[in-house]
């Protein structure tokens, strides 16, 4: 009954914004990793473009394992804080620290021994973003089991998520490259240590919300599951189930594209278009402020046409922006500015829609297994999610090196790129996502679960939970 009674209840208002609240720290270091992790290590350290792309992979194998093992654990977890709370509880504080050391310079004169520097920092960082994001992730489909209340939790998650990268996006570099730099004599130094200082105010933005989150957010009693860990049968049994499957590529392919987009854009604004000092900063503020301010937006849509049909929508329209981005020419600051906006409003959808796409993807599974996993799936998405950032900063370094992309050490300002490195922004920027999206949008229409099948599926599953009750009320375990 418990469960019936959840499913049909509405969650309070401020339930959904403190559990919104928590995907602030994945979002801000997200939003930094992506949008200008590739620009410090290339134009602050001074690290090739291919070296940066490597050390951004460093990891990845051991990411195939610890998403979903985290997933797994908390799965079976029973504490009296619930299965996902005591996650947020004790690495939240080190999540914060491990984000300050990305953006540290540490007195380290030779290449070798900074890409070795960071790819440690990077590798322990990406683990403490999934002991944190795993059960977050997890929550999700575990606060709620009804369809619209899904979308609404996604929407405030994401509306939450888009702020944290408008705020990220719109002040990081600003504030370290032109603020606190001057505040150490400017220069390389001076830029260095002003990353420093920003890194270490994001660094306490990051832990804070997942502190809160656990303070105020109660769980759902579940009984937690008791079967022994079998990672290779879990694997199998989570990949059979086949709206996973779709709802994967879906979500993978769609923050690749962000992914690929984020590394570049700076560049791509301050190199081939040539934008006046900041611009570059005001233009990720107005993507990311559009894409805020329209998440209602995305939310009503989500309820009065489905996920799917929201999502094959708003990315076919987004592939057609990414494509008119890239043939902004060179001064055309305005072109970009509209742009921007169009963009915006795509941007939200794609960061909220296939977090609501695979939440219904637990209850597929409980139907043919028995099991509520929720964390068990959610391991696997924040790992594609690290995967498709990785993979992307990975070819975007080497093929900028190949294109001979010019490093440096004076942060984002104007470096003359030779023509093939610009040809190359542009393609990341615009004709590149633009596929991706394109596939993702194929995909999507053959994806299975809309209202109509996931709430035959939530009566079958009630059916079930009747039978297994009476069931038990005979022969109760000994």
């Amino acid at each position: 009954m418990q469960d019936d009674q959840m499913k049909l209840t509405t969650l309070p208002r401020k339930t959904k914004f403190i559990y919104g609240l928590g995907d602030w720290g994945a979002s801000a270091a997200t939003t930094a990793r992506n949008a200008f992790w590739f620009i410090f290590l290339t134009n602050v350290v001074g690290i090739e473009a291919s070296l940066a792309g490597t050390v951004a992979l460093v990891g990845k194998i051991w990411d195939g394992i610890n998403d979903p093992l985290v997933g797994m654990i908390s799965d079976r977890l029973q504490t009296r804080w619930g299965r996902r709370r005591p996650f947020l509880l004790f690495g939240a504080i080190p999540f914060g620290l491990a984000f300050f050391f990305m953006f540290f310079v540490p007195p380290i004169s030779t290449s070798r021994g900074l890409a070795i520097y960071y790819g440690a920092v990077f590798l322990i960082f990406d683990t403490l973003y999934t002991i944190v994001n795993v059960p977050y992730t997890a929550l999700t489909p575990e606060l709620s089991e009804d369809y619209d209340e899904r979308s609404n939790l996604a929407g405030w998650r994401m509306g939450v998520s888009i702020f944290a990268a408008l705020v990220t996006g719109g002040l990081f570099k600003l504030l370290a490259e032109n603020v606190f730099s001057s505040w150490f004599g400017g220069g390389t130094d001076g830029i260095r240590t002003g990353y420093a200082l920003a890194a270490a105010i994001w660094g306490v933005t990051l832990a804070a919300p997942l502190l809160i989150l656990f303070r105020h957010i109660e769980e759902p009693e579940r009984l937690p599951d008791k079967d022994p860990i079998r990672p290779l049968q879990t694997f199998r049994e989570v990949f059979s189930n086949r709206p996973f499957r779709l709802g994967a590529i879906i979500y993978l392919l769609s923050f690749a594209t962000v992914d690929v987009m984020l590394i570049v854009f700076v560049r791509f604004l301050v190199d081939y278009v040539r934008v006046d000092p900041g611009f570059d900063n005001l233009i990720l503020a107005v993507v990311m402020g559009v894409a805020f301010l329209t998440m209602p937006l995305v939310v009503r849509l989500m309820r009065r046409y489905g996920k799917r049909n929201t999502y094959i929508g708003s990315m076919s329209f987004m592939a057609v922006v990414l494509l008119i981005l890239s043939q902004a020419p060179p001064g055309g600051q305005n072109w970009v500015l509209v742009a921007a906006i169009f963009a915006g409003m795509g941007f939200g959808a794609a960061n909220a829609v296939p977090w609501a796409i695979v939440a219904d993807v637990v209850e597929e599974d409980e139907l043919k297994t028995g099991k509520r996993r929720e964390g068990v799936y959610a391991g696997y998405l924040v790992f594609f999610r690290k995967m498709a950032s990785a993979v992307a900063i990975f070819i975007v370094g080497h093929v900028l090196s190949a294109t001979g992309f010019i490093s440096g050490t004076t942060g984002s300002a104007y470096i003359a790129q030779p023509e093939s490195a610009l040809r190359a922004l542009r393609f990341f920027v615009g004709v590149l996502p633009a596929i991706m999206l394109v596939l993702s949008v194929l995909v999507a229409w053959r994806y299975p679960l809309d209202r109509e099948s996931y709430e035959a599926i939530q009566r079958q599953l009630a059916q079930q939970r009747i039978l297994r009750a009476e069931k038990e009320q005979k022969h109760p375990p000994t």
